[in-house]
C-alpha cells in the first residue's frame, strides 16, 4: 500500500483525497437522512397523538367547565330553571363541533365514556326527577351521585392533560435531542474531515517540499562546484524525470568542466613548456598572468609578477618595468634585468591581446633570456679579435724568433767568455733569463694562435710526467711532491699534455712561493679519468675565477695570462674538461677529466 502511494502521481493524490472526503460528507448526509427521518416519526406521533389528545382534554375540560356552571347555577337558584333544555343545548353544540374534528384517540376513550354517562345521568336521571317534581331527591342527587362522579372526571381530565403536556415536551425535547446528535456528529465529521485534509496535505506537501528541499540544495551543490554530483531517484513520478534530467546535467557539467580543465592543463603546460616568458595584462579588469617560464627568467613568483603594481616603476630594472607599464607596443627589444642570480639580458616585445570580434583587450608581453647568447656573441667577437691578434701575435712570434736565437746565442757565448765580474757588470744572467722569458712567451703565442690537432697515441701519463717533472723537483726544494695515478693507457697526445702540466704546475709552485705541498692524484669514475692537481698555496682571488681561462688574466706581476687559456684549449681538444674545483686561503685545486676511450 505504502509503495502504491508513493508511486502515485500528486494529481491522483489530491483526487483520492477529495473522493474520501466526499465519501465522508456523502456518509454523513445519510445520517443526516436518518436524522430527519426520526424527527419526521416524532413529528407524526405528535400530530397523530399528543396534539388530538391535548385538543380534546381541553375542550372536555371547557366543557366540563360550562356543564359546572350550569349545574351550579341551577342548584343555586333552586332548581328554578330550564337545566335540561340548556344542557341538551350545549351537548349538541359540541357535538357539532366534535364531528368535524379527527377521531377520538383509544387512550382518550374511557373518558368519553364518562363524560357520555355524565351525559345520560343528566338527560335521564335528573330528567325524571325533575319530571316528578321531586326537588329534595333531585339535589340528593346531584350531590351524592352526579358531582363527585364530575369532580372525578374533571380531575382525571386535569391529570390525563398534565400527563398529555409531559408527553408532548417529551416528544418536543426529541428534536433538541436529535438536533444535538446531529450537530456533534456533523462537528466530529468536520473535525475529522479537517483533520484528515491537514494530515493528507501534510503528507503531500511532505512529499513535495522534502524532495524539492533535497533536490535544491544539491542543485546549489552542484553550483557552487560540485559537478558530477547525483540525485538519488525517488519513486515520485513527478520527481523522477527532474531527478534524471538534474543528474544528466551535473554529469554533462563534470564532463565539460574535466574537459575545460584539461584543455587549460594543456594550454598552460603549452605556455609554461615554451621556452619564452609571457605575461598577459588586461585592462578590464587590470589583470596580470604569466607563465613559468617568465617567473623563472625574473626569479620570481608568478603571483609576485601578477600582483606587481604597473603604476610603480622601480629604479630597478626600471627599463622592463616600464614597458609593461606603458601600452606603447615595442618588438625585440633589448633591457638588462638584474636578478640575485646576476645580470640577464632579456628580448622584450609587447603586442595586442585581442578578444574573438578582434577588439584589444590588453597586451600581451614576451620575452627571452638572450644572456647566453649576448656571452656568445661577446667570446665571438672576442675570438675574432683573438684570431686577428693571434695571426698578428704569430708572424710576429716568428719573425722576433729568429733575431732572438742570435742574441740568446751571443748571450751564450758572452756568459761561457767573460768572467763573473764582467757578468755581473753587464747583467748577463739577467738578460738571459728575460730572453727565456720571451722565448717562453712566444711559443704560448705561437701554440695559442695555432695548437694544431692533437696527435694521439697510447701512453701512460705517469711516463709523461717522469720526462720534465723530476728537474721541476729539482729545482724546487723547498716543495714537497706527491704523485699517484692510476697505471691505465691513455690516447693522449704526450707532447701537449707535458705542456698542460707544465703550465699548471709552474703556476701551482708560483702560489706557493717556493714553499708548500704540491699533490698530483687520479680517480677513475665513469669510463673517465680524474685528474687533480692540489696545491697548498694562496689560493685564486674571486675577482678573476669567473675570467680564469680568458687572456691576459692574471694575478701575477711578471704572468702573461695565456698559460690556463692554452691548457683549456689542449685539454678540450683531447675531448677533456678542466676546472677549477676548489680553491681558498689553504690551496688551490684544479680537476682535469679525460676520457678513457
Amino acid at each position: 500500500m505504502k509503495k502504491l502511494v508513493k508511486i502515485m502521481s500528486f494529481r491522483s493524490k489530491i483526487l483520492t483525497t477529495l473522493l474520501l472526503l466526499t465519501l465522508l460528507l456523502s456518509g454523513f448526509s445519510l445520517i443526516l437522512v436518518q436524522s430527519i427521518e426520526e424527527i419526521t416519526k416524532v413529528s407524526n406521533k405528535i400530530k397523530r397523538t399528543n396534539i388530538p389528545e391535548l385538543y380534546l382534554l381541553n375542550h372536555w375540560e371547557k366543557e366540563l367547565g360550562v356543564k359546572e356552571y350550569i349545574v351550579n347555577d341551577y342548584l343555586a337558584n333552586d332548581l328554578c330553571c330550564n337545566l335540561i333544555e340548556e344542557y341538551q343545548a350545549y351537548t349538541l353544540d359540541k357535538e357539532e363541533k366534535l364531528e368535524s374534528s379527527d377521531s377520538i384517540p383509544d387512550s382518550l376513550n374511557n373518558i368519553k365514556k364518562r363524560l357520555e354517562l355524565l351525559d345520560f345521568m343528566i338527560i335521564n336521571n335528573i330528567q325524571g326527577l325533575i319530571d316528578y317534581g321531586d326537588k329534595p331527591a333531585t339535589r340528593e342527587y346531584f350531590q351524592s351521585t352526579f358531582l363527585p362522579q364530575f369532580n372525578e372526571l374533571k380531575q382525571d381530565i386535569s391529570t390525563a392533560k398534565q400527563e398529555a403536556i409531559s408527553q408532548f415536551d417529551g416528544h418536543s425535547n426529541q428534536f433538541s435531542t436529535i438536533i444535538k446528535s446531529s450537530l456533534w456528529l456533523l462537528i466530529l465529521v468536520t473535525a475529522g474531515a479537517i483533520l484528515l485534509s491537514i494530515f493528507v496535505s501534510y503528507r503531500i506537501s511532505s512529499s513535495l517540499t522534502k524532495p524539492i528541499e533535497t533536490v535544491v540544495n544539491k542543485v546549489d551543490k552542484i553550483a557552487n562546484g560540485e559537478y558530477g554530483l547525483t540525485i538519488h531517484s525517488t519513486e515520485q513520478t513527478e520527481f523522477k524525470q527532474l531527478t534524471n534530467s538534474i543528474n544528466q546535467m551535473s554529469v554533462k557539467l563534470r564532463e565539460s568542466f574535466n574537459t575545460i580543465v584539461n584543455d587549460k592543463v594543456y594550454r598552460d603546460q603549452i605556455l609554461n613548456s615554451l621556452p619564452v616568458g609571457i605575461i598577459r595584462i588586461t585592462d578590464d579588469p587590470l589583470e596580470m598572468t604569466s607563465n613559468s617560464t617568465a617567473a623563472n627568467i625574473l626569479n620570481m613568483d608568478n603571483e609576485e609578477i601578477d600582483n606587481k603594481c604597473l603604476v610603480h616603476i622601480e629604479e630597478l630594472n626600471a627599463d622592463f618595468w616600464k614597458i609593461l607599464s606603458t601600452k606603447a607596443l615595442t618588438s625585440h627589444t633589448k633591457v638588462i634585468f638584474i636578478t640575485e642570480q646576476g645580470e640577464k639580458h632579456l628580448l622584450v616585445s609587447q603586442a595586442e591581446l585581442k578578444n574573438q570580434q578582434q577588439q584589444v583587450i590588453g597586451r600581451i608581453v614576451n620575452f627571452v633570456d638572450i644572456t647566453e647568447t649576448e656571452v656568445m656573441e661577446k667570446r665571438m667577437h672576442k675570438s675574432e679579435k683573438l684570431a686577428v691578434v693571434g695571426e698578428i701575435a704569430a708572424g710576429a712570434a716568428h719573425e722576433i724568433r729568429n733575431p732572438l736565437a742570435v742574441i740568446h746565442g751571443f748571450l751564450s757565448l758572452m756568459e761561457q767568455s767573460i768572467s763573473n765580474k764582467n757578468k755581473e757588470q753587464y747583467h748577463i744572467p739577467l738578460l738571459m733569463k728575460e730572453v727565456e722569458r720571451i722565448n717562453t712567451i712566444i711559443e704560448e703565442m705561437l701554440l695559442l694562435s695555432k695548437p694544431g690537432a692533437p696527435n694521439k697515441k697510447e701512453v701512460f701519463l705517469e711516463d709523461v710526467l717522469k720526462d720534465f717533472l723530476p728537474l721541476i723537483i729539482e729545482a724546487s726544494e723547498n716543495i714537497d711532491f706527491s704523485v699517484n695515478l692510476s697505471r691505465i693507457p691513455l690516447h693522449i697526445d704526450a707532447k701537449q699534455i707535458k705542456q698542460v702540466f707544465h703550465n699548471l704546475i709552474r703556476n701551482s709552485i708560483e702560489a706557493m712561493d717556493g714553499k708548500g705541498h704540491l699533490s698530483i692524484f687520479s680517480v677513475v669514475q665513469n669510463n673517465l679519468y680524474h685528474i687533480f692537481i692540489k696545491d697548498t698555496g694562496q689560493g685564486i682571488p674571486k675577482h678573476i675565477i669567473d675570467h680564469l681561462y680568458e687572456p691576459f688574466t692574471t694575478n701575477k706581476e711578471n704572468g702573461t695570462g695565456l698559460g690556463l687559456m692554452v691548457v683549456k684549449r689542449v685539454i678540450e681538444n683531447h675531448d677533456g674538461h678542466i676546472e677549477l674545483h676548489d680553491t681558498s686561503k689553504e690551496g688551490t685545486t684544479f680537476l682535469i677529466s679525460l676520457p678513457l676511450k
